[in-house]
C-alpha cells in the first residue's frame, strides 16, 4: 500500500500542474482512498474533505463528491459508522445522477445506500428491506455496466446482508462469484476482504475450522501489502474465533 499512497501523491502533483479541476480533485480522493486501504484514517478523511472543498468551490451545483469519489468518502464513513450522514449523500448524489444515463454512477449509489440502510438496520433492530432493494440493484447495475472491481464491492456487501439474514447459501454464492473475479484479476485486496467475509460466514455456519483457515488467509495477506483498514476487523474475528468475541 505504502506504492499505492506515493504514486496517488505523485497523481496530484501532475493533475495540480495540468490544472484540470475534476483530475485535481479526483487524484485527491484517489490518495484519499489509498490512505484509507493503508489504515491512515485522519490523513484519508482531511484529503476527502480538501476534495469535496474543491468541488464545492468550482461546481457549487455539486457540493458534495459523487460517482467513484463520493463510494470511496461514504465507505470511509461507513467505517465510522456514519450511516445517515451516507443515506443523505447518497439519496443527493442518487437525484443528480437519474437525469442522466449513468448506469455505472447510479449502481454505486445504489451500493452506498444498501451498505448504508445495512448499517443502520443492525444499529436500530429495523427490517432489511431498503438494504436488499438497493444492494440487488447495485449488483445488477454494476454487471450491466461491467465494472469488475465494483461489482466484487456489491456481492460481498450483498453476502453480508444475505449472512445476517441466515440467508448461508445466497451468501456463500455471492461469496463466490466474487472470489472468482478477484482471482482472475489479481486483485488483492479484494482476496483478502473475500477471506475475510468467508471467516464471517462459516463462523455464523458453526464452522470454525474453515473460519479460522480463511481468517489466517486474510491475516497473512492483509500484513503482506499492508491493508491495515481491515486489522481491527481481523482482531475481532479472532476474539470471536477464541471465544472471547
Amino acid at each position: 500500500m505504502d506504492n499505492a499512497v506515493d504514486y496517488a501523491r505523485q497523481s496530484i502533483d501532475f493533475a495540480d500542474q495540468s490544472g484540470d479541476i475534476l483530475q485535481r480533485i479526483g487524484k485527491r480522493t484517489a490518495l484519499a482512498d489509498a490512505l484509507h486501504q493503508s489504515g491512515s484514517l485522519k490523513e484519508a478523511e482531511d484529503t476527502f474533505k480538501k476534495a469535496e472543498e474543491m468541488q464545492k468551490e468550482r461546481l457549487p451545483e455539486y457540493p458534495i463528491l459523487t460517482s467513484q469519489g463520493g463510494l470511496r468518502y461514504c465507505d470511509l464513513l461507513l467505517g465510522q459508522g456514519k450511516y445517515g450522514e451516507v443515506i443523505n449523500r447518497a439519496k443527493k448524489c442518487f437525484e443528480w445522477h437519474l437525469s442522466g444515463n449513468a448506469l455505472s454512477t447510479i449502481a454505486l449509489d445504489h451500493l452506498s445506500l444498501g451498505r448504508a440502510y445495512l448499517l443502520k438496520a443492525q444499529a436500530e433492530d429495523s427490517d432489511f428491506t431498503q438494504a436488499d432493494e438497493h444492494l440487488d440493484q447495485a449488483v445488477v447495475g454494476l454487471k450491466q455496466a461491467g465494472a469488475q472491481e465494483f461489482i466484487i464491492r456489491g456481492l460481498l456487501a450483498r453476502a453480508s446482508l444475505r449472512r445476517f439474514k441466515g440467508n448461508f447459501d445466497d451468501a456463500k454464492h455471492d461469496v463466490d462469484e466474487a472470489f472468482a473475479i478477484a482471482h482472475r484479476g489479481g486483485m488483492k485486496l479484494h482476496l483478502a476482504d473475500c477471506h475475510l467475509e468467508y471467516a464471517r460466514l462459516y463462523l455464523a455456519m458453526g464452522n470454525k475450522d474453515e473460519a479460522k483457515t480463511n481468517l489466517t488467509t486474510a491475516k497473512d495477506m492483509i500484513t503482506r501489502i499492508g491493508y491495515h483498514r481491515r486489522d481491527k476487523e481481523v482482531q475481532e474475528l479472532e476474539k470471536q474465533l477464541s471465544g472471547n468475541g
